[in-house]
């Protein structure tokens, strides 16, 4: 009984010991040895720390401080330089112009002048219906135009004879008899030019199932016709791309369509408001399409790309949060203090930032998690600093 009464004692014993060598360890990681147990364990009588052999370098990491309470640091340089901002955002393309031929009057098709993307002209003839009762119309209403002027010239010439036959009430009635003749006329002829649909505009022309012998109903679509010379695409941007959106502003567009080619752009149009629920803006943009490869209906990948005025770039490591914000730590006459900052944007191990920041300004970018206001540091050498960036890796 007593025999196990120990060993448990000494199991208890054993987690104690254990728990405090863990917690010595992490301590040593972290702050390193206290100064006060350095003396006689790896030092020399002035105090230096002697190398140990598993140090693996020749001077202490930077962040460290040396026997003089000083922190070596690294630096680097404020640049001014300008960086490129871009938005991406997919699309559709549309035709310049596109027109769904419509019929506006019935009839027996007589004759089809098209076929299936051909390309026209605006004016070009499509369909002739059967016209032949338009025809006769029109000579009926050149008949009482002629029927009646003939009347008129011979009320004329009694009413300049004073004979007292023709009145000036009878020769309004003539007059007015050849207006509504020539009108009659002028209406006859409108159905007749109605019997011709033409090509409202110049384009590409799309499917059609019309035959010669159909029956062409008003109101029925007889093909579509579009443009494509510009295709338009529109697409959407977040609100905050709106700064950077002007008319005639360059953009480069791609489809999967035509791989491998970028095609160049501009916009033409953007709203005037955020919308509400999708927080983003409508952009237009027309791509030249002489060459006709672009197609409406085409999903297009539209890039916009904005080129900064130049801003203070530092590496992004020397960049630290608070709670207050950004900040960076500038180094001058071997001391250093932090420095407000607002971030602006970065690329890659680059950020750049606003503040009170000049060009050729030193900052701290190894060893800022070590810094307090005014303290003193040690600059390391590119020696130092690149066998503490391999070590950290």
């Amino acid at each position: 009984m007593v025999f196990f009464l120990l060993v448990g004692f000494m199991k208890h014993i054993i987690s104690i010991v254990l728990a405090a060598v863990l917690v010595a360890a992490v301590y040593v990681s972290q702050f390193g040895i206290p100064h006060a147990l350095k003396f006689g364990s790896g030092t020399s009588e002035q105090g230096e720390a002697v190398p140990s052999a598993t140090a693996g370098r020749d001077g202490p990491p930077a962040g460290r401080r040396r026997g003089s309470g000083s922190t070596i640091v690294t630096l680097a340089k404020v640049e001014f330089k300008s960086y490129k901002d871009s938005f991406s955002a997919v699309g559709t393309g549309l035709a310049e112009k596109s027109v769904s031929l419509v019929s506006e009057v019935s009839g027996q098709i007589k004759d089809v002048m098209f076929d299936g993307t051909q390309t026209v002209e605006k004016g070009d003839v499509l369909i002739r219906l059967d016209d032949e009762s338009e025809r006769i119309n029109v000579d009926i209403a050149k008949t009482k135009l002629e029927t009646a002027e003939d009347s008129l010239e011979r009320y004329r010439t009694l009413h300049q004879r004073n004979s007292g036959v023709v009145t000036a009430v009878t020769m309004k009635e003539a007059e007015a008899a050849v207006a509504v003749a020539r009108s009659n006329l002028a209406l006859a002829e409108v159905s007749l030019r109605e019997r011709v649909i033409h090509s409202p505009i110049a384009g590409r022309l799309g499917l059609s199932d019309l035959e010669v012998g159909d029956f062409l109903a008003n109101g029925t679509t007889i093909v579509d016709i579009n443009n494509t010379e510009t295709i338009r695409v529109t697409f959407e941007l977040p609100e905050r791309a709106i700064n950077i959106l002007s008319l005639d502003k360059k953009v480069k567009a791609e489809t999967p369509a035509i791989r491998g080619r970028q095609f160049e752009g501009r916009i033409v149009a953007f709203d005037s408001q955020i919308d509400q629920t999708t927080r983003t803006v409508t952009v237009k943009a027309a791509i030249d399409n002489k060459d006709g490869q672009l197609w409406p209906g085409m999903t297009f990948t539209v890039t916009l790309v904005q080129e900064s005025e130049p801003l203070a770039s530092i590496p992004a490591i020397a960049l630290t949060w608070t709670r207050d914000g950004t900040q960076i730590w500038v180094a001058k006459d071997g001391k250093v203090e932090p420095l407000p900052v607002v971030y602006r944007k970065r690329e890659d191990d680059t950020i750049w930032i606003e503040g009170d920041v000049e060009s050729g300004m030193d900052v701290v970018v190894d060893g800022v998690h070590k810094l307090r206001p005014g303290a003193s540091i040690t600059v390391a050498s590119p020696e130092a600093s690149s066998e503490t960036t391999e070590g950290t890796e």
